[in-house]
């Protein structure tokens, strides 16, 4: 039988639901992108997340989940679908799917919806459902109103509202999804966030957790953004225990001033922190981050090959 739960649910829902993707295709619980908290309802006053299940005697045969913001609806993410093994070949998934996409576009405000997916067969079923592939990528898009996803970008970016800086927040748990996307292709690394956008990447619910680990790692990172949670750039800073700070961020070229808007702020917040250096790791071929430190008074210390993902890569030290 197909059900629908608003979160938070039951410890032992989350228990169930947990040994499902374990068990069936995401290995570990680090994979899975909706952690346990959210699902008791941490964060039910900045994201509302609805769980979709097809369940018999209290077996939960398949899963999926959307989230969306409660400040800006419009935007939203479908992610851990999953059928067990024994229940597959039922089209359970596809019947999830169908319905979360009815649930979600019935409602005025609501507009599109992104997952991401390596699997091609899946890829299928969602491009029967009305998703398109993102190029560069392995996101896909659904559009209420049938719009291409770079005719999205273009009215998403369009706001005139004022731009503030904030601290990283689960407000930008969504949102932070078509900012990297507008940046595929860029040959831009974070290395505090460990997002690589020279390679394809199926990141979709995950980056929000690539930024919130920054926490964990006692770093900090820092938007700026509209009322809206719209996006424009997004910086970082990591500390060692020599008091050494490393900085960094994804930047859009299109948006240059608020960057640097952006960076001179963290700048002068570490400057309160008596430290050893500050200093940033660039991508040889990241020309843009380059200008942009450059511009704000860095200075090439010297250059080094550090591995990402299995390539050697080279990369430029700037020091302030």
């Amino acid at each position: 039988m197909l059900k629908t739960y608003t979160i938070p649910i039951t410890n032992h829902q989350i228990k169930d639901l947990f040994n499902l993707w374990i068990d069936n295709g995401f290995e570990s619980e680090r994979n899975i992108d909706i952690n346990k908290n959210l699902l008791l309802g941490l964060e039910n006053n900045v994201n509302s997340i609805k769980l979709y299940v097809f369940e018999s005697n209290s077996f939960i045969q398949s899963s999926a989940i959307i989230l969306s913001n409660n400040q800006n609806p419009s935007i939203s993410a479908l992610g851990e679908v999953c059928t067990s093994i024994k229940s597959r070949g039922n089209g359970y998934a596809s019947k999830l799917c169908k319905k979360i996409v009815e649930d979600y576009f019935s409602i005025d405000k609501n507009e599109v919806i992104f997952l991401g997916t390596v699997n091609p067969v899946a890829k299928k079923i969602y491009e029967s459902l009305g998703w398109e592939s993102i190029s560069n990528s392995d996101v896909m898009f659904n559009s209420k109103s049938q719009k291409s996803f770079e005719s999205f970008l273009s009215e998403y970016y369009a706001s005139t509202l004022e731009k503030k800086i904030s601290n990283g927040n689960s407000n930008f748990r969504l949102s932070i999804i078509p900012f990297v996307l507008s940046l595929r292709s860029t040959h831009q690394i974070d290395l505090n966030s460990n997002i690589n956008l020279i390679n394809i990447s199926s990141g979709c619910l995950s980056l929000y957790n690539k930024f919130d680990f920054i926490d964990e790692k006692k770093g900090k990172w820092f938007c700026i953004a509209n009322n809206e949670n719209n996006i424009f750039s997004v910086a970082s800073f990591l500390k060692d225990e020599s008091n050494n700070f490393r900085l960094d961020g994804l930047f859009n070229t299109l948006w240059h001033k608020e960057s640097l808007k952006l960076m001179k702020y963290i700048i002068g917040q570490l400057k309160n922190e008596t430290p050893k250096s500050i200093y940033v790791e660039i991508y040889e071929k990241d020309e843009y981050k380059f200008k942009l430190f450059v511009e704000l008074g860095f200075i090439v210390k010297e250059s080094y090959k550090k591995e990402i993902e299995g390539k050697e890569l080279v990369f430029n030290k700037l020091n302030l």
